[in-house]
């Protein structure tokens, strides 16, 4: 036999299939209500029923990061504008918040101001801190626009005072302390004049007395000084590479140095220093103990 088709053919097989899935939907549904049951309220986002669970923060605000930028005000103590004052410090003072940068002046207004309408005014720098650094007493903070002192400078140390010459020339009125005899000796041979006091000019421009002696192509002068940074005897004592004469007078020291002007005895008395250069010969020893005899016995006391 031959089955009709037709629009309705298949019919009670889809109703049935509805019907089945409205029961387990049914089904599922009253198992969630009995193992729900009361808990139809929860937390929004968690499955954790009110007052389960755990605890939520107080505030869901993200935390404030660190940053390095300036801030845009700052506060410091006193009431340094005319503006409405903020609330009191720990210690009871006034502050006022003013913004970091000079503020331009209101037009119309000579100081700048805030003339009372709430406009910032500029301000002098001032430290911040804690707010409980105080003006010492008897002192006021000074203004903006008061010129500043000029800051004092300790008075320059004194130049130390220049060290004195070692020796001082011309202290005696004849320097010819020598007899024809020790010239002689010193000479190598008899004086072609006597023995002279002249002036000297020296290369720096000074002017000094000696007293000369001149024989065939051989120099001698003599000088006699005071010592100024030492005794004479120290003056003498302090000569190196000299050459001691002995058999002198009691009282007296004598040497004999190398020096540009030609080989020179050295002779320390109480009060001078004689000098006696020989340019163009070398005299023996007996030769200088003569000349420093002569002119021990010659020399001022």
């Amino acid at each position: 036999m031959t089955r009709g088709v037709g629009p309705g053919a298949g019919t009670p097989a889809r109703e049935r299939s509805a019907t089945v899935t409205a029961a387990v939907t049914a089904v599922v549904t009253a198992v969630l209500a009995v193992l729900l049951g009361g808990c139809a309220s929860t937390v929004a986002g968690t499955p954790w029923p009110t007052g389960q669970g755990p605890a939520l923060p107080s505030t869901a605000a993200a935390p404030v990061e660190p940053t390095r930028r300036p801030p845009t005000s700052f506060t410091v103590p006193g009431p340094l504008s005319n503006g409405p004052l903020a609330a009191p410090t720990t210690d009871g003072r006034p502050t006022t918040t003013v913004p970091p940068v000079p503020v331009p002046p209101s037009s119309g207004l000579p100081d700048g101001g805030d003339g009372g309408d709430g406009t910032a005014r500029t301000v002098p720098p001032v430290p911040v801190g804690d707010g409980a650094s105080r003006v010492p007493d008897g002192r006021t903070r000074p203004a903006p626009d008061a010129p500043r002192a000029a800051p004092t400078r300790a008075a320059a140390p004194a130049a130390p005072a220049a060290a004195p010459a070692p020796l001082t020339s011309d202290v005696v009125a004849d320097e010819c302390l020598l007899d024809r005899a020790a010239l002689t000796g010193l000479l190598g041979g008899p004086p072609v004049a006597p023995a002279t006091n002249a002036v000297v000019t020296r290369t720096d421009g000074t002017r000094t007395r000696a007293c000369f002696a001149l024989a065939d192509g051989v120099t001698v002068s003599v000088n006699a000084y005071t010592t100024n940074r030492s005794t004479p005897a120290g003056y003498v004592a302090a000569a190196r590479h000299g050459s001691a004469v002995t058999g002198r007078p009691a009282g007296t020291s004598a040497t004999v140095l190398d020096t540009v002007a030609g080989p020179t005895l050295q002779l320390a008395t109480a009060r001078y220093l004689v000098t006696v250069a020989v340019a163009g010969r070398t005299p023996s020893r007996d030769q200088w103990r003569a000349a420093a005899v002569a002119a021990a016995a010659a020399v001022p006391r």
